[in-house]
């Protein structure tokens, strides 16, 4: 494995780059801390951000917790049975050590959300600047029988949609290691069309259509990473579009397999070239290169560092049959992609080099112009 590294302040070349102009701004990242609510009447009617937000719901025991530990906080997928139950509405904010800036409201399985919005304008302060409500489902729970689970999706989806019609719902078919292939389709398809059966009867069959997706995830492997990243690219629409024309001129122009964006800090990809299709296999590979790299520069780093001091990672890991490259873009922001053995020629990585600067000097262009 060969490592570099490149400061921060380093000139980027003069040669102008035409980058396509996002189409709508999005806030400044902030630099707060991660920080909860003293209560959920204190969030509620206290909280004046005017971040994007995502809600995490779903019944209790149904792992809403530990997917936000697990992929915002770095803690291992064992060590999350050891965490207790959520009593009351946290919020957290997503904007520390991370390229991503958004609000995570994480809500008790046993919360009543029928009962609450009852009174005066709380439909409108949980649901109105929302982006993405994630239902977490446990279908072994689903399988016994049970219909809270879709009855409480259903309430949530009738009262948002008397505020926030544009709300989008991602269905996480959640703990998907806990059962077998066999069971894994029969499983999805019946929670699925338990669902859709509900929301058809009460009138809400364009929610199906355009607002509700689902996803098997699983903490003990990278699914909930994958499907967590499709779900904040919900919330940079105005740079998804070029991040993605930048990622397949450089993937097409160098012969890579497949490229990313990650965010690193969480492990999030931000944007991915549509020149292949997502392979699993690929991504994993990326995601455990980011990760090895990342404990790499924690070891020989103290304390906090200041952007002018920050250092720039440059990474290659050779594998039999390919080669993992890691560029970090800037201090959140890193370009990790696969190149198979037959175009991994060494006379190639000068011109590997210069269209990185190309890359890079282009998403620093789309995120000038989004503000960002």
């Amino acid at each position: 494995m060969a490592v570099q590294q490149e400061n921060l302040q380093s000139g980027i070349p003069d040669w102008s780059i035409q980058v396509p102009s996002p189409t709508a701004s999005i806030p400044l990242p902030g630099t707060g801390t991660l920080h909860t609510s003293a209560s959920s009447a204190s969030l509620l009617t206290t909280s004046a951000s005017n971040k994007p937000k995502i809600l995490l719901m779903g019944q209790s025991k149904s792992g809403k917790t530990s997917i936000r530990h697990v992929v915002f906080h770095k803690m291992s997928a064992n060590e999350t049975q050891y965490l207790e139950s959520t009593k009351k509405i946290d919020k957290w904010d997503i904007s520390s050590k991370s390229f991503l800036d958004f609000e995570l409201w994480d809500f008790p399985g046993k919360f009543d959300i029928v009962t609450y919005c009852l009174q005066e304008g709380k439909v409108e302060q949980i649901f109105k600047k929302a982006q993405v409500v994630i239902f977490v489902v446990d279908p072994l729970d689903d399988r016994t029988g049970s219909n809270n689970t879709v009855e409480k999706l259903h309430q949530t989806i009738s009262l948002a949609n008397k505020v926030n019609p544009e709300l989008k719902f991602e269905v996480f078919i959640h703990k998907s290691d806990s059962i077998n292939e066999d069971q894994k389709l029969e499983s999805i398809r019946e929670v699925t069309h338990r669902i859709s059966r509900k929301l058809i009867n009460n009138g809400l069959q364009e929610k199906i259509e355009s607002g509700l997706r689902y996803k098997t995830t699983s903490i003990y492997d990278h699914s909930i990473f994958e499907a967590i990243s499709q779900v904040c690219q919900q919330l940079l629409v105005s740079v998804i579009q070029p991040f993605e024309s930048l990622l397949n001129a450089f993937v097409y122009s160098n012969k890579m397999e497949k490229a990313f964006i990650f965010d690193i800090h969480p492990k999030i990809f931000v944007a991915t070239d549509n020149c292949n299709p997502l392979d699993i296999h690929t991504y994993e590979l990326c995601c455990d290169m980011l990760e090895l790299i990342s404990d790499i520069v924690c070891i020989y780093q103290e304390g906090e560092i200041e952007d002018k001091d920050y250092i720039l990672t440059s990474s290659s890991i050779n594998l039999h049959d390919s080669q993992l490259y890691l560029k970090q873009v800037n201090r959140n922001l890193a370009l990790i992609c696969i190149q198979q053995g037959d175009d991994c020629d060494a006379s190639n990585q000068g011109i590997l080099e210069y269209n990185f600067q190309l890359l890079k000097n282009g998403i620093h262009s789309v995120l000038k112009v989004a503000n960002m």
